[in-house]
């Protein structure tokens, strides 16, 4: 028989436990079931940027080859430019491909990275006119190991804070007059990088000619060089930086490339650099000081013409999407950097250029549109003629 007391203490149980549940069940507003959602997981909302996600082409965890992945750069600009040499005016507005570059990365067993990248931007501008590669950008193999790395090949030679920043990420459409001045190209050498006591280091050794057809491959009759790069954290949000570049043209009598085709070099022979780059929240500002001597002769300039400047570069990022981009920079003497980049460049000097515009984000810098407002006033190289340009300019950013 069935004792009634144990029932009524079995459903008592019953009734307590199915209370607690229900009370998990529907916590909160009234009708609104809590349940766990643990390990559900939430499809992935598609946008535009999802697009950058994908190119890589080739994945291993074992084996000599471990990735494979496709890159590619682009940059186009609209240029509205009025310029004013001594009372004669003249204006330039147009569409320009600035950059446009495909590539490929390996990276391989041991830390090594092989990298190949190939600019096609002139098959752009002349409607297809000519080869589709008209140069190599990069061209090198990189070694990564505890404690320091190795990279070899066609590279950048690092100068100034500006120009070590990638055109990917620089946040003005052009570089400064002063850097542009005193910055080299790509040339073909070995920088090895390692950190010791606070400060990261690369040192580097170049050749600084290359043969005219692409890959533009290093051409041994050139002249030399070496450079040197340090990076020290000042303070917690500040970084020191300081850069060197050698590069042998005789004292300024000749150009780096010596007997070679092409020249890849700077066009001074002592570059000196120091720089700081500091965050302040959602304030970043950038000071660069130059001093360059021994210059090659060319433009209007003479042989072994010395120059300094500096430049100050402030951002300010509005939202998340949005900075406010501003720049001063100053160069005593050099070539005018105009940003559509006249076949024929003025020789200025006393030298002075305000920037101001913003960089809005799409999807990071890999997808920006750019704009702003250059204003430049100086004087032509040694004489009493007045220059006077101002450049509206509108750019779209983006690469994989």
């Amino acid at each position: 028989m069935t004792n009634p007391q144990g029932l009524r203490k079995n459903l008592a149980a019953f009734a307590g436990a199915a209370s607690l549940l229900a009370s998990a069940a529907f916590a909160g507003d009234a009708g609104k079931v809590v349940i766990d959602d643990k390990g559900v997981v939430e499809p992935e909302v598609w946008s535009i940027c999802n697009v950058f996600d994908h190119n890589t082409l080739y994945e291993a965890d074992q084996g000599f080859i471990r990735s494979v992945s496709a890159h590619a750069r682009y940059q186009g600009q609209y240029i509205s430019q009025d310029e004013d040499i001594d009372g004669v005016s003249n204006d330039f507005k147009d569409w320009q491909h600035r950059r446009a570059r495909l590539g490929i990365k390996v990276k391989m067993e041991h830390g090594l990275t092989f990298f190949a990248e190939a600019n096609y931007s002139s098959f752009l501008n002349n409607d297809g006119d000519g080869p589709f590669f008209d140069s190599f950008q990069d061209l090198w193999i990189e070694s990564k190991q505890d404690g320091y790395w190795v990279r070899v090949g066609k590279q950048k030679q690092n100068f100034t804070i500006e120009d070590t920043t990638s055109s990917k990420r620089i946040k003005t459409i052009e570089r400064s007059a002063i850097v542009n001045e005193t910055a080299g190209a790509r040339p073909w050498g070995a920088v090895v990088g390692f950190e010791a006591f606070g400060i990261n280091h690369a040192f580097g050794g170049w050749l600084y000619g290359a043969h005219a057809d692409a890959p533009e491959f290093i051409d041994f009759n050139s002249n030399g060089g070496l450079s040197y790069n340090g990076t020290y954290a000042l303070l917690e949000n500040t970084n020191l930086h300081f850069d060197y570049v050698y590069a042998d043209n005789n004292g300024g009598s000749e150009g780096t490339e010596g007997l070679a085709a092409n020249g890849l070099g700077p066009e001074y022979e002592h570059n000196f650099s120091l720089g700081t780059s500091s965050d302040f929240g959602k304030l970043n500002v950038i000071v660069n000081g130059i001093v360059a001597s021994n210059r090659s002769g060319g433009g209007g300039i003479p042989d072994g013409n010395d120059t300094w400047g500096f430049y100050v570069l402030p951002t300010y990022a509005l939202t998340d999407k949005l900075d406010l981009v501003g720049r001063y920079a100053y160069m005593d003497e050099g070539r005018e950097q105009r940003t559509q980049r006249y076949d024929v460049r003025a020789a200025v000097e006393n030298y002075h250029t305000f920037y101001a515009g913003f960089q809005y984000k799409l999807c990071g810098d890999q997808l920006k549109v750019m704009a702003g407002y250059e204003y430049a006033t100086g004087d032509i190289f040694q004489s009493t003629e007045d220059i006077e340009t101002g450049s509206w300019q509108l750019a779209v950013r983006t690469y994989f």
